[in-house]
């Protein structure tokens, strides 16, 4: 966590020293989601984190790096013994943060192409990501993408003897105001 938090800081930081023409945008968390969709033959569930941390830092007006970190603790599924069997699976208490940090953003219009490293318990990952985004004194990106928990050394867990599958939609609206 602390790690997380300097390397924002850092990047707020070292970003505020920049060339008046870039300017910083952070998530308000008041108004962005990222949530999760879980399927099981009997049953699915969507679990839910309000609460999101994140920059986007823009050159002349076009979006250059994103970084976002979220809890794991505060992803709530309206199930708390479901939520405590993910926190377990998950190693919470070893792997607290998911994060995200952008390697090269491309956009066309409204649409944005997002390629960075995601790192989901201990393990990091090269991603694209596809979103919308619309912006004025605000940026708005939202989309959504598909993740394989095995992919990150997750097991699985089974009810009635079946696995949850092993893909899960990942959803996201995420809100950045002016700094």
């Amino acid at each position: 966590m602390k790690k997380v938090t300097f390397v924002l800081y850092f990047l707020t930081l070292s970003l505020a020293s920049q060339e008046p023409s870039s300017i910083n945008f952070m998530i308000d968390s008041n108004k962005s989601y990222v949530s999760y969709e879980g399927k099981h033959i009997l049953h699915d569930w969507i679990g839910v984190n309000k609460n999101i941390k994140g920059v986007i830092v823009t050159e002349n007006g076009v979006p250059n790096k994103i970084a976002v970190s979220v809890s794991v603790k505060d992803f709530d599924s309206g199930n708390s013994g479901r939520d405590s069997h993910a926190l377990e699976l998950i190693e919470s208490l070893i792997h607290p943060k998911i994060t995200f940090f952008s390697d090269e953003i491309n956009q066309i219009d409204e649409t944005i192409n997002l390629l960075g490293k995601i790192n989901f318990h201990g393990i990091e990952k090269q991603i694209s990501v596809k979103g919308k985004l619309n912006k004025d004194k605000f940026i708005l990106f939202k989309g959504d993408f598909v993740l394989s928990p095995s992919e990150f050394s997750v097991k699985l867990p089974s009810f009635m003897f079946s696995k949850m599958e092993d893909n899960i939609k990942i959803k996201y609206e995420l809100f950045f105001e002016k700094n």
